[in-house]
């Protein structure tokens, strides 16, 4: 099954990528994407302008003011629905400075959803990314974009027989990006992703049946998601509105909107990226 769905993703990013290069080479809708004033927003420290949108396959962004911009990520809403609950999810992110060579931003955020496993057993989680983000232009073609993402996730579970169970997990991610705009439509990223320090599981529950409570307590390691990485090249195509941001890395997949890791053997080392919108 793993090895179906890792052919099918190789199979549509290919499709992607030739259909996106054979659209590169009609530049006339085209515009500058990776100027001063309209740049990456993903994984770097720029945001929306006031007023200005952006939807897209895995995101939903609009620019409150020039400096602030609220985010809700698809996939949380749609896995949600499928699991018979919604996922909402926020994320607010601000640019404090922003001059010709260098910006900072702060960003934070909450994700809440539910997993019906049955009738009577439910798991609720509840997590709390907060991240800081600089981008550094180094020349009109090429820049470089640092950043952190510290993740707070709070769970719990109720069942039959009275089961009930809370876990806690903290961890931090630190990522690094390369973008060189190759073109006016064009531009290649790379980007390093890289987990430093992932916290202990704590998990607590109580079984109360027609015996006296039974109290549980389990402290499960989690060394596998410790220094998790990937690498993963990659390409932005941009045109007058439309947008295509595609890559195949390797090792660990860190899921968007989520703000979790996969580890790499779970997707046989592949870290896709992937995403479709418009900006206007």
């Amino acid at each position: 099954m793993l090895r179906r769905i890792r052919n099918t993703l190789l199979l549509v990013t290919l499709l992607v990528g030739v259909t996106s290069a054979g659209m590169g080479l009609v530049p006339n809708s085209a515009r500058a994407y990776h100027t001063y004033k309209t740049r990456l927003l993903d994984t770097t420290a720029y945001s929306l302008h006031r007023r200005e949108a952006r939807i897209g396959v895995m995101k939903l962004s609009y620019g409150i003011i020039d400096q602030l911009q609220v985010s809700t990520y698809t996939m949380p809403w749609l896995l949600g629905a499928i699991v018979e609950d919604v996922a909402p999810n926020l994320e607010l992110k601000s640019t404090l400075y922003d001059r010709k060579r260098l910006a900072l931003a702060v960003g934070a955020g909450f994700l809440e959803g539910t997993i019906k496993q049955s009738d009577e057993t439910k798991i609720r989680y509840f997590m709390i990314p907060v991240s800081v983000a600089a981008s550094v232009r180094i020349n009109p073609k090429v820049s470089t974009h640092f950043g952190g993402l510290y993740t707070a996730v709070n769970g719990d579970a109720e069942g039959g027989d009275d089961i009930e169970g809370a876990v806690v997990i903290d961890f931090l991610q630190l990522w690094g990006m390369v973008e060189w705009r190759i073109s006016r439509v064009t531009a290649f990223t790379f980007t390093v992703r890289w987990v430093p320090y992932v916290s202990d599981v704590v998990v607590e529950g109580s079984l109360d049946a027609d015996n006296p409570t039974v109290a549980l307590a389990l402290e499960a390691d989690v060394d596998e998601l410790r220094n998790a990485f990937s690498v993963v090249p990659g390409f932005v195509f941009s045109w007058k509105r439309a947008n295509i941001r595609l890559g195949v890395g390797y090792r660990s997949f860190f899921v968007e909107g989520f703000w979790v890791v996969v580890p790499g053997e779970l997707l046989q080392n592949i870290s896709p990226e992937f995403d479709i919108f418009v900006r206007f």
